[in-house]
């Protein structure tokens, strides 16, 4: 069975973004990472649309485990969607 796909939305100078970084890589977890607020103005204006649904507010860390979608640094919960806990 495939690990799923990790993709996470941050902000450069986000400390819990930057934790939630740390966590992934000490538990030798993949991701991509994509850095919101260096992003070109019209791209990120269609991502914060398309986050909508989900992230009313534009919150930060967003972490995508397959098609689940976790707003904040939830620790618990996001090492627990990854099979860590």
């Amino acid at each position: 069975m495939n690990a799923p796909q990790v993709k996470l939305l941050v902000l450069t100078t986000c400390l819990q973004c930057k934790a939630l970084k740390d966590l992934l890589r000490e538990n030798k977890v993949a991701f991509e990472s994509t850095d919101v607020d260096l992003m070109i103005k019209d791209d990120r204006d269609k991502l914060f649309k398309e986050m909508g649904d989900y992230n009313e507010k534009r919150a930060f860390p967003v972490t995508i485990v397959g098609d689940q979608v976790i707003v904040g640094y939830q620790k618990s919960l996001i090492m627990e969607t990854l099979g860590l806990i």
